[in-house]
């Protein structure tokens, strides 16, 4: 890659610090919007937060038919913002300009071996294509055979990697359900290998692995390796804290020599994941990125105006859970500021069937909100608009999600442009760019390291 950083058009001369910082300032100045809370949006009443000239031109384009279609257009990349007020138009210019360039160049249909694509979505073969080809063309760069997959699942990638390209496999997982599913699958593709010359290296183990235990693990699952043999890890959507400890075991183990990794799951790191860098470190006290903020990182409001009435319909257990915790508000059944914890309700099409739910998980009698006062509470809340004023802030709100999460990607690649600093290797090197297709795989920026 010549452009091991793409940035996004506007601020292309900047440096990964300085759009960092741009990052962060946007991410402070609507520190509000990302943190609200769907359960609270009417106790707090987190619409009139707005300013007032977002409110009425929004509330104007609320009363069409076509209202939730015209709200959803806000996402597009096409959207006309000039019709909006000037404030308004800012922001939704800099949610779209400011987070990274995630689209790609359409590459062509390299295949997969149809043996290996049992248990495959669409959606995976499409990523392990892609990922497969990547890895293997960096390990002939560096003259590597030899892979660490770590949470390799049900071994897609990891029989792409083995069978398709040839390398040396240790496929890693710390579920042994996973690990066992992937035996299977591995037994079925053996079938097809039993009338070709090909004898696949690959061995799914269930084992956590660490910078302080990889040579121990390596020594008991590759025992016939020198020990100045080298090693490329990779993940391929690798949850949570695992990206981070699969660029830690890049930086900190000899024996790594490359990483090529695609994470995702933001919303399950902790603060030995995020942040990474030492410059995003020494700034914690000026920015805070927590939870809920990764949450929202997860999101993909790209998506949303394709999926239409039915995205729409997807806010209504968000919109249901902020009407419930105003009536047990009301009741003096919850505290505005620690609301009881429901968990996942199972999708209701209508509010009185939520509520009913919602109280049997709370070990609350029936009686506590009866189905009629219920059924009043959603219409008289309509009558007002809050369920449209709700819809609008959560689409609003949800275009902050890119920005949020462009803040821990800069940071993950910034953490690997600073490991392989002092390494003396003529092909090291930290990238990151858009691998997969972002329709088919919203969590699609891939890093490469090289040391």
């Amino acid at each position: 890659m010549s452009n091991s950083f793409p940035l996004p058009a506007k601020y292309s001369h900047d440096s990964p610090e300085e759009y960092l910082e741009r990052l962060m300032s946007f991410y402070k100045e609507y520190h509000w919007l990302i943190h609200v809370l769907a359960f609270n949006f009417v106790t707090l009443s987190e619409w009139e937060n707005f300013p007032l000239e977002w409110r009425e031109a929004l509330t104007d384009r609320m009363q069409g038919d076509n209202w939730a279609m015209d709200m959803l257009e806000l996402t597009s990349e096409t959207s006309d913002h000039s019709v909006w007020p000037e404030s308004l138009q800012q922001y939704l210019d800099a949610t779209r300009d400011l987070a990274l360039p995630r689209v790609v160049n359409k590459k062509e249909d390299q295949g997969l071996s149809k043996h290996i694509t049992c248990g495959m979505s669409d959606k995976k073969i499409h990523e392990v294509e892609l990922m497969s080809h990547l890895i293997k063309s960096v390990a002939d760069e560096r003259g590597i055979n030899s892979v660490i997959d770590l949470g390799s699942g049900q071994g897609y990638l990891s029989r792409a990697l083995a069978f398709d390209q040839g390398l040396e496999v240790l496929a890693v997982d710390m579920c042994e359900i996973q690990t066992t599913g992937a035996k299977k699958y591995d037994q079925k593709a053996l079938k097809w290998l039993k009338e070709q010359d090909n004898h696949p290296n690959l061995k799914h183990v269930t084992e956590k692995i660490t910078p302080e235990n990889l040579a121990q693990v390596l020594a008991r699952w590759s025992p016939d390796s020198p020990e100045e043999k080298r090693w490329l890890v990779t993940g391929l959507h690798t949850c949570g804290d695992l990206s981070p400890m699969i660029f830690n075991l890049f930086a900190q183990s000899e024996q790594v020599a490359c990483v090529v990794n695609v994470g995702c799951c933001y919303n399950a790191l902790t603060k030995e994941g995020f942040p990474m860098s030492t410059y995003l470190k020494e700034k914690e006290d000026l920015i805070k990125v927590g939870s809920t903020a990764k949450v929202l990182s997860c999101h993909t409001p790209s998506r949303w105006l394709e999926e239409g009435e039915q995205c729409i319909k997807a806010f209504d257990n968000y919109y249901f859970r902020a009407l419930l915790q105003e009536m047990l508000v009301e009741r003096g059944l919850s505290d505005i500021n620690d609301p009881p914890r429901l968990g996942r309700i199972k999708q209701n099409k209508e509010f009185v069937p939520f509520v009913k739910a919602s109280l049997r998980r709370l070990k609350l009698g029936e009686d506590t909100i009866t189905a009629e006062e219920a059924e009043m509470h959603y219409e008289k809340s309509r009558a007002k608009g809050v369920d449209r004023q709700f819809v609008t802030l959560w689409i609003l709100r949800g275009l902050l999600a890119p920005i949020v999460e462009s803040i821990i990607l800069v940071d993950r690649w910034i953490y690997l442009r600073d490991c392989i600093e002092k390494s003396q290797d003529e092909y090291k090197g930290a990238w990151m760019y858009p691998l997969f297709d972002l329709d088919a795989s919203p969590r699609n920026v891939v890093y490469i390291g090289s040391k």
